[in-house]
């Protein structure tokens, strides 16, 4: 039922600006908001609180005060959860009675363990408690949405800053004009106008689409294809998470990276670890011309090896995924003479019947390649104890290698320390040896830990821990010393250690695999074309090849970009990964006194395989 106290026009306004002024007034919303990241009135019922409905959701809706108070530090809007009450329409004036709650998403009554724990709160009002409802009591225009952008409010680059806690002690100093996790809970709830967006991420499952403001200019480390790549120093503050929830999924098509939005308007809220803007207007769209890349042409002379996660392959998948992997594999990625893959599953995927063998896995993809103008590959693969290795219960995920045959023989191959504790409820990495041209090479498939369990960036607890990385550095650790055994028995063996490591060339885990005496060719490449994966809006290189030095002699890498940058729905993407791939010369030690000149030639390496890189 909708309660008229007022007529339509000047007169509710009034009467709203009137609850302002003097002592004893109802409390606005911004001083229930206040200037912190929860209300100094949770928990309390309150009542008389008055805004303008700006959006409605399926559980309640956001209203903002008409006026504002002019204080950056604090929010002029909230969320009403409406309980079993009907809802208003956007543009009524309300006022509203209700307990101020601070919600947390996802993490009603949940423990440290859980991953929603480390999530920020939003401050709303339970309409539904107390016998707390809202009144309309006339109308009133929209406030202006709060502009982000040059023209605007810039968000900073920075998320927080290592306060070495919880942000929501009361010691924390709230600054939004240093920190991006303030400068959008100073927004929270509000309309705002993220202006010239552009996408730095494709759409995912959920309407999700990442985007910067200013078409991306002056905020992070442009790549060239039209993203945002993180630095040791910064994992790009200014992304907003775009979400279609508001007006359906069918008024955002899918955009890829690169694509302009124009100037989107939604209110801003929070889930899942972002703050997201809940659009309330569909934008136009503009094609920003993402092509998928293809790689340099192989020369015969040199070992191509590449890595590829292939993001839960199982032997009862549909033949198009096998299809659309193998036009990957024999056009984009030439057919690499060895292809080291991850995420194979094993014949009957998530069925948990006690199955591990994965040779129907590997034989529809190798049949699929050789249909598709491939060579006919084989495959290494050591079955993991079943339900023993992690991923999905009952789909056995391992890595393996793809080689073929006319141009690679194999030899051996092994697990690397199966049993070591660090391994446990993990991929185990298989290292395999092979021959080319006469010359021996050891190459070692890894799948580390992934970052499931690390407190968010935009998360309660500043500096975030990446709670998951101690076990990734146990698992690099054992890898490094796998390969320093192998160096100490042979000096003169070639290595190569490649895969999804799930972590960043700057990484603790990553710098202790180069400590064994390996070179990681992710630096061959500019600092903005490092990344193999986008996560939220942020480029980043989770997959590497590192070799030993005698390979870097001549050693070209690239990755090659034809998934990650693409929309979730594009029939074309086939993993969220992106593969690497390295040409390499298996020839004689250098004298150690040759290593420094190699490594400062990476970079002119690396321009060169860039130039060579065309689209398709």
């Amino acid at each position: 039922m909708r309660h008229e106290t007022f007529a339509r026009g000047a007169l509710p306004l009034l009467a709203a600006a009137a609850l302002h002024a003097g002592t004893g007034h109802a409390l606005s919303i911004m001083e229930i908001q206040g200037t912190a990241h929860q209300s100094g009135f949770a928990g309390r019922t309150l009542t008389g609180i008055t805004g303008v409905v700006t959006a409605l959701s399926g559980n309640g809706f956001w209203m903002q005060d008409p006026f504002g108070d002019g204080n950056h530090l604090t929010s002029d809007a909230i969320f009403v959860f409406r309980g079993s009450r009907g809802l208003p329409l956007v543009g009524d004036l309300v006022t509203v009675g209700g307990r101020i709650d601070e919600f947390r998403p996802g993490c009603v009554a949940c423990g440290p363990g859980d991953s929603a724990y480390a999530n920020l709160t939003t401050t709303e009002i339970n309409s539904a408690f107390g016998g707390g409802a809202w009144t309309r009591i006339g109308s009133a225009a929209l406030p202006a949405p709060v502009l982000i952008g040059a023209a605007g409010l810039s968000p900073p680059a920075a998320i927080g800053y290592d306060f070495g806690g919880s942000v929501e002690h009361a010691d924390y100093v709230f600054d939004p004009a240093r920190r991006a996790l303030d400068f959008y809970e100073r927004l929270e709830g509000m309309r705002v106008t993220v202006g010239g967006a552009r996408a730095v991420s494709g759409s995912n499952a959920f309407g999700e689409i990442a985007v910067l403001p200013d078409l991306g200019a002056g905020h992070g480390l442009a790549t060239p294809r039209g993203g945002v790549a993180i630095t040791p120093d910064s994992f790009n503050g200014g992304r907003v998470i775009l979400d279609d929830s508001l007006i359906g999924a069918a008024s955002l098509p899918g955009v890829n990276v690169g694509d302009g939005l124009g100037n989107v308007t939604g209110v801003l809220d929070y889930s899942f670890a972002n703050y997201k803007l809940m659009l309330t207007q569909a934008p136009a769209v503009t094609n920003g011309g993402l092509r998928r890349e293809s790689a340099a042409v192989a020369d015969p002379a040199r070992l191509s090896v590449a890595s590829y996660n292939l993001e839960n392959l199982a032997g009862n998948a549909a033949q198009a995924r096998f299809d659309g992997l193998a036009g990957q594999i024999v056009n984009p990625l030439r057919a690499p003479d060895i292809l080291a893959v991850q995420e194979i599953q094993d014949n009957n995927g998530a069925t948990d019947n006690g199955t591990v063998a994965a040779d129907l896995t590997y034989g529809r993809l190798i049949g699929a390649i050789a249909a598709a103008g491939g060579p006919t590959y084989r495959y290494v693969n050591i079955d993991p104890a079943d339900n023993a290795d992690g991923g999905a219960p009952g789909a056995n995920i391992r890595v393996g290698f793809l080689y073929n045959p006319e141009r690679v023989s194999f030899a051996d191959a092994v697990r690397v320390a199966p049993e070591d504790p660090a391994w446990e409820d993990s991929r185990k990495p298989l290292a395999a040896t092979f021959l080319f041209d006469g010359q021996e090479v050891v190459i070692i498939n890894g799948h580390l830990r992934s970052k499931l369990g690390d407190e968010p960036l935009f998360g309660r607890f500043q500096d975030p821990v990446p709670h998951s990385e101690a076990q990734r550095d146990a698992q690099a650790r054992v890898l490094a010393d796998f390969v320093t055994a192998l160096r100490a028995d042979d000096p003169a063996v070639s290595v190569v250690l490649l895969g999804d490591l799930n972590d960043f060339q700057f990484s603790a885990p990553l710098r202790t695999l180069e400590g064994a005496g390996l070179a990681n060719l992710t630096e061959i490449l500019a600092e903005n074309e490092r990344y193999t994966y986008i996560h939220d809006g942020n480029g980043q290189a989770l997959d590497h090849i590192l070799v030993s030095l005698d390979l870097l002699n001549g050693a070209t890498y690239d990755v090659v970009h034809m998934n990650s940058e693409f929309a979730a729905a594009d029939p074309l993407r086939q993993s969220d990964h992106d593969p690497v791939l390295a040409y390499l010369n298996l020839s004689p030690v250098p004298e150690p006194g040759s290593w420094a000149m190699m490594l400062a030639g990476l970079v002119l390496v690396g321009r060169a395989i860039r130039a060579c890189r065309r689209a398709s």
